[in-house]
């Protein structure tokens, strides 16, 4: 028998989407999935696109040459060609256009526009097909005043898919009882809610370092048994607002463990909250945060 579960209204939905493209394929899953969560959850749409400074400092030169002095004028004009070929008619986003560095022009649009979530693609089916490190999709995560959705391919079943939020279906939430992880998981329930997905808490308890002069088994027992109280009270709790919320409570490496859970379930989406406003803070979860981005084997959202 399905369990019946109840919707509530959530403040952590998304209502003015920005997504950055330039023109690739993957930027255009990017788009895609913007769209389809801006018409599911009635938000407004911004699509960034930031030229590259490599324009001769003479407009005598540019002609000279047979390009445009101009970027930005050129990059408007080749937004507008690509929206009217990826979007229906009757859908008309906001465009910006501007020049100079990509995540540092990005996060400034999405400050500017007042984003509530960045939509930004990342090349690759996983993680380890693709060194994220320094890319412009993490370095906007990195920065960005608001939550970052990093959308990326996947292989399901050994079949390549770009992600769809209409197929989501499946979303993990490491949580460590701080305040960041705690603070993504409102964005997880949303969705959850939106798109009737299995929600699932996971909370990994760390190896403790072995010492010699003291026997660690009661330690280990004591940590675990107050763990597994936390999660089951969180679990409670959610489970209030989203009934098909499960939870696992995993020892081993935080990293490691969310990937191979990840996988192991199939996961849609990994949900996961970071310290800090800008920069990533090496406290537990940003470190965590940094590598689950680069790592996972779907889309990573990021909320800081």
């Amino acid at each position: 028998m399905k369990t019946k579960t109840t919707k509530t209204a959530s403040t952590s939905e998304p209502r003015r989407i920005l997504v950055p493209v330039d023109f690739s394929v993957p930027s255009r899953q990017a788009l895609r999935a913007a769209v389809a969560l801006a018409q599911r959850f009635g938000s407004r749409l911004a699509v960034a696109h930031v030229t590259r400074r490599n324009r001769p400092d003479s407009r005598i030169v540019a002609e000279q040459l047979g390009m445009d002095f101009d970027t930005r004028r050129a990059g408007r004009a080749k937004l507008v060609e690509f929206l009217e070929r990826e979007l229906p008619a009757d859908l008309q986003p906001t465009r910006i256009v501007t020049d100079g560095v990509p995540f540092d022009k990005i996060t400034k649009a999405a400050a500017t526009w007042d984003a509530d979530l960045i939509v930004i693609a990342t090349q690759g089916y996983t993680g380890l097909k693709h060194v994220l490190l320094g890319s412009t999709a993490e370095r906007v995560v990195r920065h960005a005043p608001c939550p970052v959705l990093v959308v990326r391919g996947r292989e399901k079943r050994g079949v390549k898919k770009a992600f769809s939020p209409d197929q989501l279906r499946s979303i993990l939430v490491p949580v460590d009882f701080s305040a960041p992880s705690l603070a993504a998981l409102p964005h997880a329930l949303a969705l959850a809610q939106q798109y009737d997905a299995q929600l699932t808490l996971l909370h990994v308890i760390e190896p403790l370092h072995p010492d010699m002069l003291i026997d660690l088994t009661e330690t280990h027992h004591a940590v675990r048994a107050a763990a597994h109280q936390r999660l089951t009270k969180l679990w409670e709790a959610t489970k209030k607002a989203w009934a098909r919320t499960g939870r696992e409570l995993r020892p081993g490496h935080p990293v490691d463990t969310v990937i191979a859970l990840a996988k192991r379930t199939n996961a849609d989406l990994v949900v996961l909250g970071t310290h800090g406003r800008t920069g990533w803070k090496r406290g537990l979860m940003g470190s965590v945060a940094e590598r689950v981005v680069q790592l996972a084997p779907c889309p990573v959202l990021v909320v800081r």
